[in-house]
Order: structure tokens, then C-alpha cells, then sequence
């Protein structure tokens, strides 16, 4: 019934050590049983001790082995050792002689008296180190034995006699050697076994309380009736003041947040009329965060009650879930790259494929005006699918970490001035008027390349969207730190419900201009990119059939 493999191992080593110390009694000369010239019970005694001392030893070895230690190995391995002493000494003659009359103790048996208290001397600080897996009582007695044992074999290193007074210290030193082995193993063992039997069972106990008291998920367990009977260190999370241990305490004292109770009282409910693990999420706001928390209420059953338990375990998801929208921003991006690439940027092709083949085939028969409409449109085309493999190959440089800001102190005026000629080109064709309202006269501190790709952008959206004949208004003004930036049309506006989606790459979102002009809505997704790169950020104000306002921010410096 030993869970402690050490003294498993020497309590069955020392059926053996007993009985060769039987043989070290019978053989002794003044017991006249077994006659001879030679002093087979010193050969006994040094044989005994040395098996001993090394099965003191030993044993540590397998004190920290999961497994249980085959008892039925052991014994037969002691039992040949045993046999090969007995014969070694009795038979064969071959064990070195001990002690000769006249002289005394020969020099091996000294020796080796030396050597074994080194052995145990060794088993005594291995005892030390290993202390915490024996209860206190058995360190106690083994330590004693370890010191009587020691004692005992010094006397042996000194006497001349085996009759002398040291020799009769040495078998009294050994008897109270032997004494508290007993004490140790066997009234521990059978009289006292709780304390030692299961000792590792409280240790474990213990190590998975503090495991659990310290993990960082909220940890709960209910009776049968909901109420909270246990939560770890965790709850301290979600409720201020409450004890680390709740004993026969109803959940609702828990003072938990009223969303995390709802969802456990639910979760337990299921949990008792499905008698199966039920799993959920729920969203919290602390300190002004979302966080993310998954729940499990998991159904214990004993077979000594049949009262349930639940044990409810929630652990924050909240990194979990931000990376699984992550993902899916991912493969949106990914998917939107795509069609981009196998729609809108095949399309331009076929016009220009479809114009210059008309005019290649029929060039004879079409007149000059046809031609020219034709090239416009060409041209058109052409300038539409640049600007689009433009932004879609700047785009995925800055998917791809490539394409990185190096900003440079611009003048306001002078950016202005550039947008406005760059837009310019594409407002005339529909009449419309591109006004400037510089409202200070400092500098942004930004990519020069970036920024006016943002202008190129927002100008060309905002002229596709106009009426004929109207206006874009183009504004800086200086707000504290940073340069706000706004570009106003007269056009069509934007519904409300669409306007988040013009500035997500996932949306698809695209309609056509006051001429039926096509967009990817890939030209504004990254203006925000840009924008951001630059550590600004960009939004807009819109209202159906009044026009759009966007505005984006750059910093000073």
C-alpha cells in the first residue's frame, strides 16, 4: 500500500538484511552452531552492512519514479544476493577474512567499515535534500537510524576483542539502528499509515489547489442548487472584495457582473438538463475595453452522492478573437486583391482591346470623328486602368511591409497648388470648379510621394461624384498638433449606411459617378492607409443628394 517508493524499496530490502544478520548471530563463535577456524560472523557483519549502506542509498534512486516499483523483482534480486553472501562466505570461501584470532581486525575489514559510513554518511545528506517527500516523523527516525548505524560501524573500526566493550557498544548502537527502521517502516506503515500512505495524495492536492488558485482564468465551481461553493484568485478580476475561498455561498453574493451571471446561470441550466459540457462566449467592457471570454460549465458526477456538481471555467479569448478577425480582415483583402485583379483590372484591357480592333479593322471606313471619340475612350480607359494598377501596386507594397513613409517638411501652399493642378485635368472635362481655402500657412511633416496620392484619390472620387458645372472646396486648417485637411463636393452624396463601407477593403462596395464613371474602392482604402502611415487618420461627413466632405489629418512634425 506504499506510495513511497523509498521505503517500498527498503522495507523489502530489509527482510534480507535481517536475515543475514541471523546468520551473523548463528555464526558467531560463542553460539557454537555453526564451528570453524574462521570468524564467519565478522564476514557476515561486513557483508550486512555494506548491503545496507548501499540500500540506503539505492533507494533514492527510485524515489521520484512515477511508476510503482515491482516488489516481486526486487525480492528476487535481493534473494540472489543473499544466496551469492551466503555462499561466498560459507561454501566457496572466497570472502576476504574479517577478523583473525591473535590479531584482530585485518585491514580489509577496517577499510571497508570506513567505506560504509562514507555510504551512509552519503544516504544521510540525500535523506536531507529529499525531505520534503517523507513526513516529518520519518525523517526523524530514518536520520536517527542513519547516526545509530554510523556509530555503530566506528565501534566496529576499533575494538581488537569480539568480546571488548566497544564491540558491545557497536551491537547496542545497532539495535536502536534497527529500532527506528521499524519505526520508520513498519508501525508507520500498518499502525500509522494514513499520514504515510497518503502523503503524496495531499501533496498533489495541495500542488493543484495553488495550480489552480493562480491560473489566470476565473475558476468556479456549484452544488447541485447553483450556489457558487468555490472560486480561485481570479474572481478577483470581476468583483472587488471577495474572499479567495467561498464556501456554501450563493452565486449572487459574488457580486459578479450582471451580463457574466445571466450567461453562467443559463450555461449551468443547460449544463444540468443536457448533463454534457455546455460552451459559450460573452463580451465584457472593463475599463472602457471589450474583452472577449469564453465560458464552459462542465458536470461533475460522484460516486459516493448522487449530488452534481458543475465546475465553470472562463478564460479570456479576447487576443484569440482579435487575431481570428485579423484572419479574416486577411483573407477579405486577400479575396478583394483577387477580384480586383481578375475584374476591374481585366476590364480596361477588353475596351482597349475592343476600340483598337474597330479602329485597326475599319480604319478606312470611319470617320475622323468616330476615330477621335474612339482614342478619347481608349484614352479614358487607358488612364483609368493606370491609376488603378497604380494604387493596387502601392497597396500591396504596403501590405507587404515594402513601402515604408520618409517624411519631409512640405509647404501647405505648395501642396495645395499641386493638388489642385493635378485635379484639375479631371475636373474640366465636366465643367467643375476646384477652389482652395488655405486657412494657415505652415507645414506638414509627411511622406511628399503619399500625400499627394491621397489628393490624386480623394479629388478624383469627388469629381466622379459631382454634378456638372459644380464646385470642390479644398481646406487646411491648423488644429492643435496637426494639419486637418478637408476636400468638399457639391455632389451625391453618400447614404448613411454606406458610409463605413466605402473605407473597408472587405465591402465591395462601389457605385457609379454622375457620368457613369466606374471606381474599384480601392482608391480610398489606401488614402486611410496612407493617412495612417503618416500618423494621421482620415474620415468622412456625408449627406444623401447634399455631397461628401472628407477630411484626413497630418502631423506638424
Amino acid at each position: 500500500m506504499l506510495d513511497n517508493n523509498y521505503l517500498f524499496f527498503v522495507g523489502i530490502s530489509y527482510l534480507f538484511i535481517g536475515a543475514l544478520d541471523l546468520l551473523h548471530t548463528l555464526t558467531f563463535t560463542g553460539m557454537n552452531i555453526i564451528v570453524s577456524p574462521v570468524y564467519y560472523a565478522n564476514q557476515f557483519w561486513v557483508a550486512t552492512r555494506l548491503l545496507e549502506a548501499l540500500t540506503f542509498v539505492a533507494g533514492f534512486w527510485f524515489l521520484n519514479s512515477r511508476k510503482k516499483l515491482n516488489a516481486d523483482l526486487i525480492f528476487l534480486s535481493y534473494l540472489v544476493i543473499s544466496i551469492l553472501i551466503l555462499l561466498s562466505i560459507l561454501y566457496w570461501h572466497i570472502f576476504p577474512l574479517c577478523f583473525i584470532e591473535g590479531s584482530g581486525q585485518t585491514k580489509f575489514k577496517i577499510y571497508a567499515e570506513y567505506i560504509i559510513i562514507a555510504i551512509l554518511f552519503l544516504a544521510g545528506y540525500l535523506l536531507y535534500n529529499k525531505r520534503s517527500q517523507f513526513s516529518e516523523s520519518v525523517v526523524k527516525l530514518l536520520t536517527i537510524s542513519l547516526i545509530f548505524t554510523i556509530l555503530s560501524e566506528f565501534c566496529f573500526t576499533l575494538y581488537i576483542s569480539n568480546y571488548s566493550l566497544i564491540n558491545e557498544l557497536g551491537h547496542y548502537a545497532k539495535l536502536v539502528a534497527f529500532f527506528m527502521i521499524y519505526k520508520a517502516n513498519i508501525e508507520t506503515g500498518f499502525i500509522r499509515p494514513t499520514s504515510l500512505i497518503f502523503k503524496n495524495l495531499k501533496d498533489n492536492e495541495e500542488k493543484y489547489r495553488t495550480l489552480a488558485e493562480n491560473l489566470p482564468g476565473l475558476i468556479l465551481r456549484f452544488d447541485q442548487h447553483f450556489n457558487c461553493i468555490y472560486a480561485n484568485l481570479a474572481v478577483t478580476k470581476f468583483s472587488q472584495n471577495t474572499p479567495t475561498e467561498i464556501n456554501n455561498a450563493d452565486s449572487r453574493h459574488l457580486e459578479l457582473p450582471k451580463t457574466l451571471k445571466d450567461t453562467l446561470n443559463l450555461t449551468l441550466l443547460q449544463a444540468n438538463s443536457t448533463g454534457r459540457i455546455q460552451e459559450t462566449n460573452i463580451s465584457l467592457k472593463k475599463e472602457g475595453l471589450n474583452y472577449i471570454y469564453s465560458v464552459q460549465a462542465i458536470p461533475e458526477y460522484h460516486t459516493h452522492t448522487e449530488n452534481k456538481t458543475y465546475l465553470v471555467i472562463c478564460h479570456d479569448i479576447t487576443k484569440q478573437k482579435n487575431t481570428e478577425q485579423q484572419l479574416q480582415d486577411l483573407n477579405a483583402t486577400k479575396d478583394k486583391f483577387f477580384s480586383i485583379i481578375a475584374h476591374d483590372l481585366k476590364n480596361p484591357f477588353t475596351s482597349l482591346l475592343s476600340f483598337s480592333q474597330l479602329i485597326y479593322k475599319n480604319a478606312e471606313k470611319l470617320s475622323v470623328e468616330k476615330i477621335q471619340h474612339m482614342a478619347f475612350r481608349m484614352n479614358e480607359t487607358a488612364k483609368n486602368a493606370y491609376s488603378l494598377l497604380e494604387n493596387l501596386l502601392n497597396w500591396s507594397r504596403v501590405q507587404t511591409g515594402l513601402l515604408k513613409p520618409h517624411p519631409e517638411f512640405i509647404d501647405i501652399a505648395d501642396l495645395l497648388d499641386q493638388a489642385k493642378s493635378t485635379g484639375g485635368s479631371m475636373a474640366i472635362p465636366k465643367g467643375i470648379d476646384i477652389r482652395i481655402s488655405q486657412l494657415t500657412s505652415s507645414t506638414v511633416f509627411a511622406d511628399r510621394q503619399m500625400v499627394g496620392t491621397i489628393f490624386r484619390n480623394i479629388i478624383s472620387n469627388s469629381v466622379k461624384f459631382s454634378y456638372p458645372n459644380s464646385y470642390i472646396i479644398i481646406k487646411a486648417e491648423n488644429i492643435s498638433s496637426y494639419i486637418q485637411f478637408s476636400i468638399q463636393d457639391a455632389g451625391i452624396g453618400i447614404e448613411d449606411v454606406n458610409q463605413d463601407l466605402i473605407l473597408k477593403m472587405d465591402s465591395n462596395f462601389s457605385t457609379l459617378g454622375t457620368a457613369d464613371e466606374k471606381g474599384t474602392g480601392l482608391g480610398l482604402v489606401l488614402c486611410k492607409e496612407f493617412v495612417e502611415l503618416n500618423g494621421g487618420k482620415l474620415w468622412l461627413e456625408s449627406k444623401f443628394g447634399f455631397g461628401t466632405t472628407f477630411y484626413f489629418t497630418l502631423p506638424l512634425n
